[in-house]
């Protein structure tokens, strides 16, 4: 693993739309930087207001359904707001997840030091199998964690420090992980089946800058008050059908 800053922020699509609050982590050296890639016109038309969870962020359209995110990841609570699915498979997503990490464990982004900043993204990138990591401002105030998945990860199978195979996932995912003003703890994953989309990074990006908490009063005036209370009373054999496991295919090297 090596330290990279802007070929890092190029290789994990964050150059569109934030900047990088410090260097980032890659998993294989990045060449050098060459022309910036044209910047992609993003629009969010609409608000999105969770009543669960308390929280509004501007979508790219209207979704076309929100599950719960138990449905895809046993034990974790927040949404998954679809904006496009073949039948029971996501194919265009947003995973909004409540109380997404632990408090103790991730410390104050905003007061990280660049030491403290390199040694926390260097050990999550390492447990998590990240191909790349780093640390964003989501606005003045407030930074981020974002990561992409590793396309391929390499496997160990008896643990005697040597590669034994490789597994490639089906696709990847974009993730961020922060703080709201109000101290609640977020992770938000982009699905975009079957490849990640400059687009969709772009219109991801913008998104979790606008996530936000909202009071009451808010909630009882939103639109999707009827959307989440008709989620909520869907089957269960509806929720539990919707694939959108990550795969990975291991190849033995020879």
């Amino acid at each position: 693993m090596r330290f990279y800053s802007y070929a890092a922020a190029a290789a994990l699509g964050a150059a569109i739309l934030m900047t990088p609050a410090m260097p980032a982590f890659a998993a294989e050296q990045a060449p050098a930087a060459t022309e910036q890639a044209a910047p992609v016109q993003v629009t969010l038309p609409y608000t999105y207001t969770s009543q669960q969870y308390g929280y509004t962020i501007q979508c790219p359209q209207k979704p076309v359904g929100v599950i719960p995110a138990s449905a895809l990841y046993e034990d974790k609570m927040g949404e998954v707001l679809i904006f496009d699915n073949d039948g029971y498979n996501i194919k265009y997503a947003w995973v909004v997840l409540s109380d997404a990490f632990d408090n103790k464990s991730v410390p104050d982004l905003n007061k990280l030091k660049e030491p403290e900043a390199e040694k926390l993204l260097s050990g999550i990138m390492g447990s998590n199998g990240y191909e790349g990591i780093m640390l964003v401002n989501l606005n003045a105030k407030n930074k981020a964690i974002y990561a992409v998945t590793a396309k391929e990860v390499e496997i160990d199978e008896d643990g005697d420090g040597k590669i034994d195979g490789v597994a490639k996932a089906d696709t990847q995912m974009a993730v961020a992980f922060f703080r709201t003003e109000k101290g609640n703890r977020y992770g938000v994953e982009l699905i975009d089946n079957p490849d990640l989309r400059a687009s969709s990074l772009a219109a991801f990006q913008k998104g979790i800058t606008t996530l936000k908490d909202v009071d009451s009063k808010q909630l009882a005036n939103s639109k999707d008050k009827k959307a989440n209370t008709k989620s909520s009373k869907k089957d269960k054999k509806n929720i539990w059908s919707v694939n959108t496991e990550k795969e990975y295919h291991e190849e033995k090297k020879s």
